[in-house]
């Protein structure tokens, strides 16, 4: 099992988004706007480490949206890849949770049953730990998106950083819903403030560029661990070893 580790500077994750067994992106999460990338996610998964990533973001999107899932792809990615994996989508009972930890995937992220189940959030993070349960804060705007973004719920940003913080949580998933698949650009203020407030986060939605991606690394955060990139990548937009040459190096001057 490959950990996350105390990252010096941000690092990049490339996204496998999974639907039905299939790598996809979605165009702002609708599920009527799919883009195919290819039938084995795995064989992906391998050549973005090739490429030189050191960490993977792999999301069911069929898990989320009620179809069916792509566990044993996702615990495949895991068993095969010498990189942290976090993994997130439809994960809504302790028994799916325990199934993805204990099958080598590095951490859990939840979104719907966390904002709708504080408890149930806290009783995780007691019980795996801060470093291995994840929160997936989906923002439209002010408003924190649940049901595979296909529902508002009733908390604002602030609301919801106050609960994942109730709960002991140290780790966020912070996506720009609106931009996401979008290339048209990240969320900086979006970032910001979620930093600000003390969490340590991953920031997803709207890379279609390294332009989009230079700005994050600028802000030498200590608690920025990683920027997510989608369909940059898949679409050659972004390099991804110049992204990756690109963190450490800005990574580096911060030192």
């Amino acid at each position: 099992m490959h950990l996350f580790p105390d990252y010096e500077f941000t690092r990049i994750f490339p996204a496998i988004d999974l639907r039905g067994g299939r790598c996809v992106r979605l165009v702002q999460g609708k599920r009527d706007a799919e883009i195919h990338y290819g039938d084995d996610p795995v064989a992906i998964a391998e050549k973005w480490v090739e490429a030189g990533a050191e960490c993977l973001h792999v999301i069911d999107l069929g898990a989320a949206f009620g179809e069916d899932e792509s566990v044993e792809v996702i615990l495949e990615i895991a068993k095969r890849c010498p990189v942290p994996v976090q993994t997130g989508g439809g994960i809504r009972d302790e028994s799916r949770i325990a199934q993805f930890l204990e099958g080598g995937v590095a951490r859990v992220m939840l979104g719907t049953r966390a904002f709708r189940d504080p408890e149930f959030l806290a009783a995780r993070v007691a019980e795996h730990g801060a470093e291995r349960i994840m929160v997936s804060l989906d923002c439209e705007g002010d408003r924190v998106k649940v049901a595979g973004w296909e529902e508002d719920s009733p908390l604002d940003v602030e609301r919801g950083l106050d609960l994942a913080r109730e709960a002991g949580v140290r780790h966020l998933l912070v996506t720009a819903t609106d931009r996401d698949g979008t290339l048209s650009g990240a969320r900086l203020d979006l970032y910001e403030r979620v930093l600000e407030a003390g969490f340590r986060i991953v920031a997803a939605g709207g890379i279609g560029e390294m332009n989009h991606i230079t700005p994050l690394l600028e802000l030498r955060h200590a608690s920025l661990e990683g920027v997510v990139v989608g369909r940059a990548l898949y679409e050659g937009a972004v390099d991804l070893a110049e992204a990756i040459e690109t963190s450490k190096n800005i990574g580096a001057a911060k030192d």
